[in-house]
């Protein structure tokens, strides 16, 4: 019987995984074939889901809206600002979609300053400051209701369904993209209404995000509960006995096969997607306009989760290296 070298002070990094079966089932059939060598039943079946997202009432920023005069209004014919302002009725601003009213403060922002270049008139020039100072101050309020407000984010954060699957197909390089633009949207002198849709749509269709979080979480309960499970029944695995030094080799086939060869590529994969999407997150959980409760929500998911699941595997690994050196066994030989 043959035994892997493996690495036990750190989780291997391993690249590629069988997809045909998810990190779900890789748990369960582990803790089920740990069971059956042990002789025991194997350990109740968990429900694993992320927290609920904020309630938008508690996410959306109360934004001050800016009205205009019929008589100013009037005033404005000479510049594109007066049909932006008509399509609006009187007020500059309030609309129903986050992603809509965004491009239109953006346009409207930009229509402001172009007025102001084509207007002499002081006292209209005096208004037009004043409305572009504050439409100015706003713009980044308007970023944070497009975030935490837009229904294809928060499809992005909490979707309750996948899992990694730890290949090409998890999408990350398109969903790193989507969030960089949508981060740094106010960057760009000129934001494309199709190119921003489609990042939202992204986001919505592969919400790697919240499959990196749910993933996570699904692994951190899983192994936390086999961990536990398997220090129970450690009577069992004393090596004192033919009997016992026999359950041991089976067992460690059975962390071969399926934490090592099975779990730990699909973690590692997890690992790496944490790492490439964490600088995004961790500059959300900083903006001074994001509301606490979407911040909080992101920093327990993406800080707190993936320190717990990081202590869940050491934890794994711990046991399994002290049980080889108490059966004297090292890895790679026969």
């Amino acid at each position: 019987m043959r035994h892997h070298s493996l690495i036990l002070f750190m989780m291997v990094l391993v690249i590629g995984c069988d997809s045909s079966h998810s990190l779900q089932n890789h748990l369960q059939d582990y803790q089920q074939r740990m069971a059956n060598v042990l002789e025991v039943e194997s350990p109740d079946n968990l429900t694993i889901s992320l927290p609920p997202y904020p309630a938008l009432r508690e996410l959306k920023l109360d934004i001050p809206a800016t009205t205009i005069k019929l008589f100013e209004f009037y005033t404005l014919q000479h510049c594109e600002l007066y049909s932006l302002i008509a399509e609006r009725n009187t007020s500059l601003g309030n609309l129903q979609l986050p992603s809509t009213r965004y491009l239109y403060e953006r346009h409207l922002l930009d229509a402001l300053r172009q007025c102001l270049m084509d207007t002499t008139d002081t006292k209209l020039r005096e208004k037009l400051t004043s409305w572009e100072q504050t439409k100015t101050q706003q713009i980044s309020m308007v970023w944070a209701d497009l975030i935490q407000l837009s229904s294809e984010l928060k499809q992005g954060f909490s979707a309750n369904f996948g899992l990694i699957k730890g290949n090409e197909k998890d999408g990350l390089s398109l969903s790193k993209v989507a969030l960089n633009y949508l981060v740094q949207i106010d960057k760009n002198k000129h934001v494309n209404s199709a190119e921003l849709e489609q990042h939202l749509q992204h986001l919505m269709n592969n919400p790697l995000p919240a499959k990196l979080w749910l993933s996570q979480l699904t692994l951190t309960k899983h192994i936390h509960q086999s961990t536990a499970w398997l220090i129970q029944h450690k009577d069992q695995l004393k090596c004192a006995t033919k009997e016992s030094k026999k359950k041991v080799d089976y067992l460690t086939n059975v962390f071969q096969q399926f934490f090592i060869e099975k779990i730990q590529p699909i973690a590692s994969q997890m690992n790496h997607y944490q790492y490439q999407l964490s600088p995004i997150l961790e500059n959300m959980v900083v903006h001074p306009k994001l509301s606490p409760s979407f911040k909080h929500f992101i920093n327990q998911l993406n800080q707190q989760g993936f320190e717990n699941y990081q202590m869940a595997m050491q934890q794994h690994i711990h046991f399994w290296q002290s049980l080889f050196k108490r059966c004297n066994i090292k890895p790679g030989k026969r």
